[in-house]
């Protein structure tokens, strides 16, 4: 999971201002569902992962735990808060430790302008057989990640987004599709990052499956696939073998609580203390 944190770091972090302005963007944002677009500007809801509860009861510290789940307040534009419930009093360092699990999957819930998330780029765009090639270029190579190769395909979805750096090489493929109450506009159902890392090939699965709050469509369920692919050489003794390892995560949102105001005045509370 460690190459789609990156991906999803350098995705989100970024600051300052593009060189060129890119109409594939423009016109991806357009056809782009978020819930932002259909007026959500106050959002609470929980999140749990399987067996998270179950895994830490292991800890004979922790005494008997019931349910460890996470409650998320977000108000417009991009203040949050995530809670951690569940656990005794104290333990932070878990509590923030626990946190960072869901942290970069709030993504998926509410997901930020795309063309923001390449700015401080120089962008440039070609046209290629499948449809545009747009190339981030980070000119004085201060950013963690120097170049992006974008391609958008001939009927304006995003398809690949590639990454390179001095320590890694990341191709992230993306999936869209319109729902029932997403008004023909682009949902995101699934993303797959792949990278080579030594000898072994990552490959990084997340699979969203979503629900419709009073209209408002929003994940319901995450699943992600950590799937290690590696080979280990021939000697005298044993012939080569491949091996794969995979790890399922699943994470689960519900309650949500839209525009009820509950998040502004849970984040406005926090700020007075």
């Amino acid at each position: 999971m460690k190459f789609f944190l990156v991906f999803i770091f350098f995705v989100i972090a970024l600051a300052s201002s593009a060189q060129e302005k890119i109409e594939e963007f423009e016109q991806f944002e357009i056809r782009s569902y978020t819930p932002q677009k259909s007026g959500v500007k106050d959002l609470v809801f929980e999140a749990r992962i399987e067996g998270i509860t179950e895994m830490l009861n292991k800890n004979l510290v922790l005494g008997k735990l019931s349910d460890v789940y996470y409650k998320i307040f977000w108000i417009s534009p991009a203040s949050f808060k995530i809670e951690v419930y569940g656990l005794p009093k104290g333990f932070e360092e878990l509590k923030a430790d626990l946190t960072s699990l869901v942290r970069n999957r709030l993504e998926f819930v509410l997901p930020e302008k795309f063309s923001d998330r390449f700015k401080g780029y120089t962008l440039k765009s070609e046209s290629i057989a499948d449809g545009k090639l747009i190339h981030a270029l980070d000119a004085t190579y201060t950013m963690a990640v120097p170049e992006i190769d974008i391609v958008m395909d001939k009927s304006g979805k995003l398809k690949t987004v590639q990454t390179r750096s001095p320590m890694s090489a990341i191709k992230t493929e993306f999936t869209h599709s319109p729902k029932s109450w997403s008004n023909n506009k682009l949902v995101l159902d699934k993303i797959v990052s792949t990278s080579k890392q030594g000898a072994a090939l990552l490959t990084n699965v997340n699979v969203i499956d979503y629900v419709s709050v009073n209209g408002v469509g929003f994940p319901s369920r995450i699943t992600v696939r950590d799937i290690s692919n590696f080979t280990i050489p021939k000697t005298e003794k044993a012939k080569e073998k491949k091996v794969t390892n995979e790890k399922v995560t699943v994470i689960h949102f519900t309650q949500y609580e839209v525009n009820t105001g509950k998040a502004q005045s849970y984040l406005n509370d926090g700020q007075k203390r």
